[in-house]
This record gives C-alpha cells, sequence and structure tokens, in this order.
C-alpha cells in the first residue's frame, strides 16, 4: 500500500505547460519508494473527455472527473466533497483558482493542503476577480509552491509568511522533447523561404505576453535592412484579431505567420533560428525551457523566473519588458552574428539540464510531501 496518497486537482482541457509539468511528476513518482498513490482531479463540461484526461490515461494515470454545467455551477462543491470523501487522501494539491477555491470550501478536516501558485493573467475583469479568489483561497493551505523568487516575494506582500512558501521551478527532459520534435508539422517548413530565418514565439494571445512588443520589433528590424525571415507565432487568446490587425498595418503579412495553438509545439523549435519571448509577465516558463533543450538561441524579456533559468550574455540576451527597441537589437545581434548564436543555444541546452532535471523536481516535490506528514 502507498504510504502517502495525493489528490492533484487541476482545471484544465489540453496539456499546458503545468499540466504536462504534473503529469510527468505522477509518472516519475511511480520509481521512488514508497510509491505515492496520486490521482488527478479535474472539471468537465459536455464532453467526458478532453486532451488532459487522455494524456493523463494514457501515461496510466487514474483520473476523477467532476462534471459542470459551467464555471460557476453551484453543484460542483457537493461533488467535489463526496468525491475527496471517496478518494481519503493525505494531501490535496491544487493548481489553479478553481481548484483553490473549491479545496478551501470543501477540505476534510486533517487533511493536508498544497497549493501551486503558477501566477496569473489579468486580460479582463473575470480573470482577475479568479485571481483574487484564488489568491484568498491559497491562504489557508499548509504549503504554496511557486515557480521563482520574485512570485515568492509576492505572495509574502499578499500576507502568505515566507515559511509556508517553497519555490521549485519547472522541470522539462531535454531528450524527451528531441523525440517529440522529431518531425516539423506538414507545411510549415515549406512556408519558410530557402535562406530566410525562422524567429519563433509560444504562447497565449493576452496581453502579458508581449507580442504587440514582438510585431512592433519585427517591423523595426525590417527598416534595418533584415527583410528576409519568417515569425511564427504559435497561440490562440484574446489579442488574436488586434495582432492580425497590428500585422497588417505594420505591412508584415508575408512574415509573420499565426499557426494557433499547436498541441505539440516542439517540432516548431527544430525550425527556429531564434527563439523570443517578449512577455511582460513570467514564473518559469515552459516555452523557454523547451527553447532551452533544443539549443535554440534565445532572446528573451528579464521578468519573473527568466533570469533564474538564463543569464544575460551567457546563455540568452535578456532585455526589458515594453522595449521593441531592445528586443530589435538583440534578434539582430543574434541572427549577424552565427559564433553568438551558436554558443548561447549550447549554453542554454548545458544549463536546463543542469537546473531544471526532471528527477530532481520529483526527488524536492516528495520532500514537500513528507514535510507536511511529519
Amino acid at each position: 500500500m502507498a504510504e502517502i496518497r495525493v489528490a492533484a486537482v487541476m482545471e484544465a482541457t489540453s496539456v499546458t505547460g503545468p499540466a504536462k509539468n504534473l503529469l510527468r511528476f505522477c509518472s516519475l513518482a511511480r520509481e521512488h519508494f514508497p510509491r505515492p498513490e496520486i490521482s488527478v482531479v479535474t472539471f468537465v463540461r459536455g464532453a467526458e473527455s478532453n486532451a488532459f484526461t487522455k494524456a493523463a490515461g494514457a501515461a496510466g494515470i487514474k483520473v476523477f472527473t467532476i462534471p459542470e454545467r459551467s464555471p460557476v455551477d453551484a453543484l460542483i462543491s457537493g461533488r467535489f466533497a463526496r468525491l475527496l470523501r471517496e478518494l481519503s487522501p493525505d494531501i490535496i494539491q491544487t493548481h489553479g483558482s478553481k481548484a483553490h477555491v473549491f479545496t478551501r470550501l470543501a477540505r476534510p478536516a486533517r487533511v493536508k493542503w498544497l497549493a501551486y501558485h503558477h501566477g496569473y493573467t489579468a486580460e479582463d475583469r473575470k480573470m482577475k476577480m479568479y485571481n483574487r479568489l484564488g489568491l484568498w483561497s491559497m491562504k489557508a493551505a499548509d504549503r504554496i509552491v511557486t515557480v521563482c523568487r520574485p512570485f515568492a516575494k509576492h505572495l509574502e506582500a499578499s500576507g502568505i509568511g515566507p515559511a509556508r512558501i517553497r519555490i521549485l521551478p519547472n522541470a522539462i527532459d531535454p531528450a524527451a522533447e528531441r523525440a517529440a520534435a522529431a518531425s516539423a508539422p506538414a507545411g510549415i517548413e515549406a512556408s519558410i523561404p530557402p535562406g530566410a530565418k525562422c524567429l519563433l514565439a509560444v504562447g497565449r494571445l493576452s496581453p502579458e505576453k508581449g507580442h504587440r512588443d514582438f510585431i512592433e520589433a519585427l517591423a523595426l528590424l525590417r527598416r534595418r535592412g533584415i527583410g528576409d525571415f519568417r515569425a511564427l507565432i504559435l497561440g490562440d487568446g484574446p489579442e488574436r484579431q488586434r495582432l492580425i490587425r497590428q500585422i497588417e498595418n505594420c505591412g508584415l503579412s508575408g512574415n509573420v505567420l499565426m499557426p494557433g495553438h499547436q498541441s505539440n509545439p516542439l517540432p516548431y523549435y527544430c525550425l527556429a533560428d531564434v527563439f523570443v519571448l517578449p512577455s511582460h509577465s513570467e514564473g518559469s516558463p515552459n516555452v523557454l525551457l523547451e527553447a532551452m533543450a533544443a539549443g535554440v538561441p534565445i532572446v528573451a524579456c528579464a521578468v519573473g523566473g527568466v533570469p533564474e533559468s538564463v543569464e544575460h550574455e551567457q546563455s540568452a540576451l535578456l532585455v526589458q519588458p515594453g522595449s521593441p527597441e531592445e528586443l530589435a537589437a538583440a534578434i539582430e545581434r543574434v541572427l549577424r552574428d552565427a559564433p553568438l548564436a551558436a554558443r548561447l543555444g549550447q549554453a542554454a541546452l548545458d544549463r536546463v539540464q543542469s537546473l531544471h532535471c526532471p528527477a530532481v523536481y520529483c526527488s524536492s516535490l516528495l520532500e514537500i510531501y513528507s514535510e507536511l506528514l511529519r
């Protein structure tokens, strides 16, 4: 029998960065003794399964779903409470505001609570309300895991004692990433003319991701005589139409491709000459780790946990957020200096292998479990 029973609660319909980390941890934890018994609990609307539940099931992870009619379905709390009684976990591990709120409302007595803080998006008032509810709920957790030092400082400023906060950056397996990136999507490689440089940005199309700055930087590059490039912007979100209009207004329609959300973005890294992370806010971004694992030269904004993963001039070029001019200058440096690009890519790969090892991540989280139950 497993020594520790864990209910990992996450709201997800696709395999996002946090979801990927959770599923990888569940798989690696099986190799430890005593082996924790981890069940994934998630919310489903309409169909009984989605990409997240299918990925968890394919990995041999127990999945329990809570049906909901809407994001604020009044019946969720009762269903969630009944499921927790059935699972009888020693620890509830929550990811996301919905999971935090319902755990605060329904946590059984004497069950320990570990809440994950992945950071927030704030594209509208509804999301800001969810964020406030999530933070209010997390304040009742026994431990809070966050992904970088700036996020830990934010939690402390919100009134959460530092003794309850643990910092655990996201992890990645470069070998597994390379295997998943074995081939480029059909048609994409053909859309990049021979000799053209490929610039890649991956992330949700929301204001804090800085895509408007990236597009403005591309316009600056072209004015500086670098016109032989194709930029791929992967992702979807509320900014999509605004970004399309900006691309058209900048005369970049022939230079920028927006393939939308990709369930497997890894093949695109194989095409990239530069990976660009123009975000105004980040934690420990999985897309940055994916670029590092692919050995792609990186230009990124120095926000959140980014400077903890890569070092300026050593394994990436870091710029201030909100500055298309700095972004364009850094991209231009990488495109014009092949030795610099090669050095940055190799250093990033070396660094991700040492700092973001999945086995170390797994051991660290299991130690937090043990600490909670002492």
